[in-house]
């Protein structure tokens, strides 16, 4: 039966499912509300991962037995300044997107897709270079693999695993959703960009930049989901040797939940966390039978769990999307001279 170590993995990937998930919605959500379609989410995670993995491997083996490695304090400084540079690509990968559908008034829908395919090729070439070198995946030290997360010893197993899986890069993520949070939904620059995309027309009117909200849009948004594409991929694997370039569809996903969502902050964050659960459940389930050699038939098959997030983001999309609200002018380039 599950025990108390099972009950807390599964609050340990929830954790961190739920703050990627949040952050890649919320990456959609600035994105599509300034009036930008941003169907290039996928390609924001990936490239914020590998980004962000790869940068960590690169400064991990100049600072090999240095303190950055060997102190606990300064693997997080390393992960710390590793989200930042995620952070930062994610943002330079946004004005591809943004500047295509803006300067060139592009279909966004078909521009985000050919992002979505370049980010996965681009990544898959400079690790190809990367990982042919031989200094480049040897940052995996045991002392670096151990100290990679702030640990708790309370006595207590399920709090003790359940928190396991913290680092600076997590808790910048929370702090990051609740900036989101507040920029959204409590400052003028939350309301200008939603009218942007609800009338860019009126808004532009009363002074507003279009295009320049827009830009700033998408650059928030690319920048958030690349972060969130970060923190989950950096929990599972932080070495670019291992690491299989693409995002296993978490980009598509975060849009479904965005849609779920209704592009609003606090329910987006609702949507987040009801499929962090079930991707949560997949691995801890796994896990649960091939310790206890347990064999029920399709039940105890890893695809079955994997596949269950997906399959709810289909069924979701059926029954909620009809009651859905996108941005009114969303995907719709900005012509002045229309008004």
């Amino acid at each position: 039966m599950f025990g108390a170590a099972n009950w807390g993995q599964l609050i340990q990937y929830f954790i961190i499912y739920g703050i990627g998930f949040i952050l890649g919605a919320y990456g959609g959500m600035f994105s599509e509300c300034s009036g930008i379609i941003n169907i290039a989410l996928e390609g924001s995670m990936v490239i914020g991962a590998f980004t962000g993995i790869a940068f960590m491997n690169i400064l991990g083996n100049a600072f090999a037995g240095t303190w950055l490695l060997t102190s606990i304090w300064g693997v997080q400084l390393l992960f710390l300044i590793s989200a930042l540079f995620a952070i930062l690509c994610s943002v330079l990968f946004s004005f591809l997107l943004s500047f295509v559908s803006i300067k060139f008034k592009a279909d966004q829908t078909i521009v985000g897709t050919a992002l979505n395919t370049f980010a996965i090729a681009l990544c898959t070439i400079v690790n190809t270079s990367l990982i042919s070198k031989k200094d480049s995946p040897e940052i995996g030290l045991s002392q670096f693999n151990l100290m990679k997360y702030l640990r708790f010893n309370t006595g207590n197993t399920f709090v003790d695993t359940a928190f396991s899986g913290v680092n600076s890069a997590v808790v910048l993520g929370v702090i990051a959703i609740l900036v989101l949070w507040l920029m959204m939904n409590k400052t003028r620059f939350g309301l200008r960009l939603r009218a942007c995309g609800e009338n860019p027309g009126a808004a532009d009117s009363v002074g507003i930049n279009v295009n320049r909200m827009r830009y700033t849009g998408t650059a928030i948004g690319c920048a958030a989901a690349g972060f969130g594409g970060f923190i989950i991929f950096s929990f599972f694997d932080v070495f670019i040797g291992n690491w299989r370039i693409d995002a296993l569809g978490y980009g598509f996903l975060v849009l479904a939940i965005e849609i779920f969502g209704n592009w609003k902050a606090t329910g987006i964050i609702f949507a987040s966390l009801f499929f962090a659960f079930f991707s949560a459940f997949a691995p801890t389930i796994s896990a649960f039978f091939s310790a206890n050699a347990i064999k029920a038939g399709v039940f105890s098959q890893r695809a079955f769990y994997y596949m269950l997030p997906y399959l709810l983001a289909i069924l979701s999309l059926i029954l909620f999307s009809k009651h859905s609200h996108a941005p009114k002018a969303e995907g719709i380039p900005y012509d002045k001279s229309s008004r």
